[in-house]
């Protein structure tokens, strides 16, 4: 089994390149916002070949950018519906956007309305949510421990992120 991983740096920072009998092929990028994202699956198609699902993490760099919810969500939807039609029944992952203390300051109702838009992007388009922030919610944001800077993950943050990771593929995604 064979996983896409696109996005930005929380995914970029992951180095394992194995996850339980998943291969993981990671061409995320630190920085980079969904548009980004959609543009490079346009131009490399041959990302998708041979993958058994595609999990997307976009959302935190546009509200950084002071970007606009329906921006995000509106790429996010071009990328759905691109990979769509390479594989119509390719499982696809959204990853919530991750609130920490960092991230509140970007104002925590931007990241909830981010992640309620992706909620009904998922129902609309049949795809799993990855809401890993909630295993380790501390009065609504990350614990300490596993973060290194306020936003990205420590060496904790990313095992209990690959523990869940790893879950929601082998709960919801057919080993055939």
């Amino acid at each position: 089994m064979n996983l896409l991983m696109l996005g930005h740096s929380i995914l970029a920072f992951y180095k394992q390149d194995h996850l339980g009998s998943w291969k993981l092929t990671n061409v995320s990028k630190q920085g980079v916002i969904a548009k980004e994202g959609y543009q490079r699956l346009l131009s490399e198609p041959e990302l998708l070949n041979g993958k058994d699902a595609v999990l997307i993490m976009f959302g935190i760099n546009e509200l950084y950018y002071q970007m606009k919810v329906e921006s995000i969500i509106t790429n996010l939807k071009k990328m759905i519906e691109f990979i769509r039609e390479q594989n119509k029944e390719i499982p696809i992952i959204l990853c919530h956007v991750i609130q920490t203390a960092e991230t509140n300051r970007l104002k925590p109702d931007r990241i909830e309305s981010v992640n309620l838009e992706m909620d009904k992007l998922a129902k609309e388009y049949s795809t799993l949510i990855l809401d890993w922030q909630a295993l380790y919610r501390d009065q609504g944001e990350i614990q300490p421990e596993y973060t290194i800077d306020g936003i990205h993950l420590s060496k904790r943050g990313y095992d209990l992120f690959s523990q869940t990771l790893l879950e929601l593929l082998n709960n919801n995604i057919s080993k055939e």
